[in-house]
């Protein structure tokens, strides 16, 4: 049995890091074995949000930073209150193009400005 949990986590590490650009691929494989290793409930979980929508389980580890209860708690939030989770995914991503932009600098047609 934990040998089935350590293959599927493998399985759940290499397809959320194939859908994860902006995130830490490394951590997030980290997270993904440390909740096989520890709550292979929630690792079904992932895998079935995997198997079905994709953006989703893009949308939940991008913005769980890593952390096995901050995911649960979004996976539950998702499953329970669709609303409230997609404006959290709103707020999440103008937050982060709000980073980027500070990052990249603006295109102000003759060039880039630098922040």
């Amino acid at each position: 049995m934990k040998k089935y949990f350590k293959v599927l986590s493998i399985i759940v590490a290499l397809i959320s890091c194939s859908f994860l650009p902006n995130v830490n691929a490394a951590s997030s494989t980290a997270m993904l074995i440390t909740i096989a290793e520890t709550n292979p409930a929630l690792l079904e979980r992932l895998n079935t949000v995997a198997l079905g929508n994709k953006e989703l389980l893009n949308q939940v580890l991008r913005m769980a930073e890593s952390k096995p209860a901050q995911l649960e708690r979004l996976l539950d939030l998702a499953e329970t209150d669709s609303e409230t989770f997609l404006q959290l995914v709103t707020i999440s991503g103008a937050a982060i193009s709000e980073e980027e932009a500070s990052i990249t600098g603006i295109n102000d047609g003759g060039g880039v400005i630098r922040n």
